[in-house]
């Protein structure tokens, strides 16, 4: 019982001493069971992700509240002063909020890489927030590796006991045929990963910060894990990459541009040695330790003029993108660290957690950010693309029955660059361009957000937009599910059936009241249902597509979790693609009317998709 005494009271202290991250972890594990459990498919909060935004936001909040706490205790900030960190902490979150876009849970990485780059930021706060003169190196050092050896403990606890209780509750599942939703499993994740973990980790803090400040002996553990673990992997990328370096030397080729990838990979298990073997580096009695600190930075300059060649030649064709910004500025801190180290007499670590939260906070906002100044840069090229084949003069589009072949490369870089920028909300830049009945026409396609907002451009500049059908995607409901569960019709005055492909009008008869002949028509990813005099419904099929896509997608991890429990996938060849999805995933509320899909099929054309049939009940 003493131990369970001792553990509870570790847990309060710890839960007192820093409650608004522990909050956070909570709010975190909150958002994600309303998400779950409460909100409707088909509701606004689930098409705008609000309460994933909050949930994201939340785990964001875990980092940034650690951070200022620390910042406060080390500091012995006032009780005054730490309720104004605290409110502006809100603030950052808030902010941070507005960041998250709908668009992060789509096919577009970069959104991602977004909300990744904020992550990066608030944890390297906490690595230093603590000590940041030069004249605490020591303590800096000291205080890190105490960080690295609390999350590698706690990850390990949280880890266990997710195993653990998860094991448990499939063994019940199993057992007693309870048959307990996987979303159950994402709960004890979120909770153990969110809050537990949070608790874990702060658990371990030392009452004084004067902790770090003694000179402590380094750890034997710690040179054994670089020796054996991390200097190898760097020997084999060293081997690899310089191996590359010489056959393109020898062939007298251009780099391919995935060679960034490894040499990044590279640097930062080659600087996390070097930070791990830092109060040693300088001793002879290790000399394998001692050379690797004295030259790896040598050795890695010359792999970042291999590095900086193929980003060049990556975005002189093709212009500026978040993805190559952020590859150019990592190459750009990874160069000054190496001239740092290499000439600098102090080899100030400090300088490196702090230069790159600084060098990924700048270019992560403002003008000058990646975000911005990418799209400027497609935007121009754009611009560019289209005055080199006579489809804009004057700062007007115009059509003079363009020679342009879907088949040039052009084509596909003035059509993918419309696409990039209607996937950022950008469009809108061309609006410029285009007279007001032209303005009118595509304003009113790009508020509907939909995907023939690009096609309806390059309609106006006679291309024909009829690109090459990349892959063919088939979304099924699951027929048991379908059919052995009665449809919920409650409000609902007419019941019917329809299977129509795209731009093909389809009559059939309706036993309603009035026994009217209704025309079915699906065009522009858009359904239509009218008799001769009037429009029965209008439903706009755009969010919905994005929705089921999001299903195929392999980025987002929930949606990886729900298509292994709820859903099979079969790839039927010739590019096209069956998923098939429970019910209650195939339905969409719209308008006072509701449609269950039987099926529906897709085509991705170059980074399009288009509804191509649709075999669905509609009531209304």
């Amino acid at each position: 019982m003493s131990l369970v005494r001792k553990i509870a009271s570790n847990f309060l202290q710890t839960i007192q001493r820093f409650p608004v991250p522990i909050l956070s972890g909570i709010a975190a594990f909150v958002c994600m069971c309303i998400e779950l459990h409460w909100i409707k498919r088909e509701s606004n909060y689930a098409q705008q992700y609000t309460f994933i935004k909050l949930f994201l936001a939340s785990v964001s909040g875990i980092s940034i509240f650690t951070a200022f706490d620390i910042f406060a205790e080390s500091k012995n900030v006032q009780k005054s002063k730490r309720v104004g960190l605290v409110l502006l902490g809100f603030c950052i979150l808030g902010l941070h909020f507005y960041t998250i876009t709908p668009g992060m849970f789509d096919a577009e990485s970069i959104f991602v890489s977004r909300y990744l780059i904020f992550i990066v930021c608030f944890h390297l706060m906490v690595s230093f927030v603590a000590f940041f003169n030069a004249s605490e190196i020591n303590s800096f050092w000291q205080y890190n590796y105490f960080l690295f050896t609390q999350l590698l403990t706690s990850l390990l606890y949280s880890i266990t006991l997710f195993i653990g209780i998860s094991s448990g509750v499939w063994a019940v599942d199993h057992l007693f045929g309870i048959h307990i939703h996987a979303d159950y499993y994402v709960d004890i994740a979120v909770f153990i990963f969110c809050v537990l973990n949070t608790i874990f980790f702060l658990m371990g803090f030392p009452d004084s910060f004067e902790f770090f400040k003694p000179k402590q002996e380094f750890k034997k553990s710690i040179r054994i894990f670089v020796q054996y673990i991390l200097l190898p992997i760097v020997g084999s990328y060293i081997l690899i990459l310089y191996i590359y370096m010489f056959k393109i030397v020898m062939n007298n080729r251009l780099p391919n541009g995935w060679v960034c990838i490894p040499i990044l990979i590279f640097s930062f298990i080659g600087i996390l040695a070097y930070l791990l073997i830092y109060p040693i580096r300088k001793e002879n009695n290790n000399r394998f330790i001692y050379v690797y600190a004295k030259y790896f930075f040598y050795i890695l300059l010359p792999l970042l003029s291999l590095y900086f060649i193929a980003i060049y030649h990556r975005i002189m064709p093709y212009g500026i993108t978040e993805d190559r910004y952020l590859i150019l500025v990592l190459g750009i801190w990874l160069a000054i660290i190496s001239v740092y180290i290499i000439l600098s007499k102090r080899d100030n670590i400090i300088v490196i957690p702090v230069s790159l939260f600084l060098l990924l906070a700048m270019s992560a906002i403002g003008p000058w950010g990646m975000f911005q100044l990418s799209e400027q840069n497609q935007f121009i090229r754009l611009g560019r693309l289209l005055k080199k084949n006579h489809l804009l003069e004057n700062n007007e589009l115009i059509n003079k029955g363009s020679k342009l072949e879907e088949t040039s490369a052009d084509y596909a870089s003035i059509r993918s660059i419309l696409y990039y920028l209607h996937k950022r909300g950008e469009l809108k830049k061309v609006l410029r361009w285009l007279n007001d009945k032209e303005h009118t026409a595509i304003k009113k396609a790009i508020k509907k957000d939909e995907f023939s907002s690009v096609n309806a451009i390059l309609n106006l500049l006679n291309i024909k937009p009829n690109a090459v059908v990349i892959s063919q995607f088939i979304f099924m409901s699951d027929e048991n599910d379908l059919y052995q569960r009665a449809m919920n019709i409650e409000g609902y005055q007419h019941i019917t059936r329809f299977d129509i492909y795209a731009n093909e009008l389809e009559q059939k008869n309706l036993q309603s009241a009035d026994s009217s002949k209704l025309n079915y028509r699906l065009a522009d990813n858009t359904f239509n249902v009218f008799d001769y005099t009037d429009t029965i419904c209008h439903i706009h099929l755009d969010s919905f597509m994005h929705k089921l896509i999001r299903y195929y997608q392999q980025q987002d991890s929930l949606n990886i979790a729900l298509r292994k429990t709820e859903s099979s996938f079969q790839m039927l060849g010739n590019g096209v693609s069956s998923i098939t999805l429970p019910n209650d995933s195939m339905i969409v509320e719209q308008n006072g009317t509701k449609l269950y899909f039987k099926n529906m099929e897709m085509q991705k054309r170059d980074s399009l998709f288009d509804i191509i049939h649709v075999d669905a009940f509609l009531l209304y």
